[in-house]
């Protein structure tokens, strides 16, 4: 295979998420956005029709990709099967999550690309953005250096950049012949990678994690979903394998028992 078609399937791992947008003509430039740059996966998260006159004339030569598009009612449900996640924001945020230049953010995220992993790039509300805790579902975040003194991106173009450092880094790069190469060891590892949980699972865990910590008196105030936060954070910075997470599953479980049964 080519090394133009090997990476153009590189860009078959990648989904662009489109969260609440509030102008559904935003939707079908964002199709076009991808689509110039070779992704084809979108996916909305909203109850709303996205096939719209305006959407579709706004897609011009993407309809195919606006009408491919997967609509969710939840972020979660969106990312179910993502392995990682990157969520952008104009503003920095409380959230202490790592945070990427796009350039910076495509290096972090495309050995997992390259290895198999779906990737989810989630974008927010165009006036409001992603919320916190939306950005805690996520592995990393993205900023977009842009003028200080007028930094206002619309969506279509904020997919537009993110798309284009992707397909700079996946099929450009591979004219390099040390990047060619990085690659293809990166290929022939695939049978020994150990790969990262997918989103569902991650969120089940939490919600188990929650829910035990509970059930066993570790919360009594007020605070926990601060202490939550703070939660996904570290294990965010772990970088986790499905593997580790496994692991933690069944020590918390046990630790938990244990707690519960000394409090009985």
């Amino acid at each position: 295979m080519q090394n133009h078609n090997l990476s153009s399937n590189f860009l078959d791992n990648i989904q662009i998420v489109l969260v609440e947008p509030s102008h559904l003509g935003n939707v079908g430039s964002a199709a076009r956005a991808m689509k110039t740059m070779g992704l084809t996966h979108l996916a909305v998260v909203t109850d709303k029709d996205i096939i719209t006159p305006e959407s579709m004339a706004l897609a011009k030569g993407a309809q195919d990709v606006l009408q491919a598009a997967m609509c969710y009612p939840s972020l979660n449900e969106a990312l179910a099967d993502s392995a990682i996640v990157a969520g952008t924001s104009a503003r920095n945020r409380s959230v202490e999550l790592p945070l990427y230049q796009p350039k910076e953010a495509v290096e972090h995220l495309a050995p997992h690309i390259i290895k198999g992993c779906k990737c989810s790039v989630v974008f927010g509300r165009e006036r409001t953005g992603l919320t916190n805790e939306e950005l805690l579902k996520c592995d990393l975040h993205i900023n977009i250096d842009a003028n200080p003194e007028y930094s206002s991106l619309n969506l279509a173009m904020s997919v537009q950049v993110l798309s284009y450092e992707l397909r700079q880094h996946l099929i450009t790069n591979m004219q390099d012949e040390n990047f060619a190469t990085n690659v293809k060891q990166l290929m022939q590892d695939r049978e020994n990678f150990a790969p990262k949980p997918k989103h569902e699972d991650l969120e089940s865990y939490y919600a188990f994690l929650e829910q035990n910590l509970i059930a066993c008196g570790f919360f009594k105030g007020e605070h926990n979903e601060n202490v939550l936060a703070q939660l996904r954070k570290i294990y965010a910075k772990a970088d986790l394998t499905a593997h580790e997470l496994q692991i933690l599953y069944g020590t918390t479980a046990s630790m938990i028992r244990h707690a519960v049964k000394i409090k009985a």
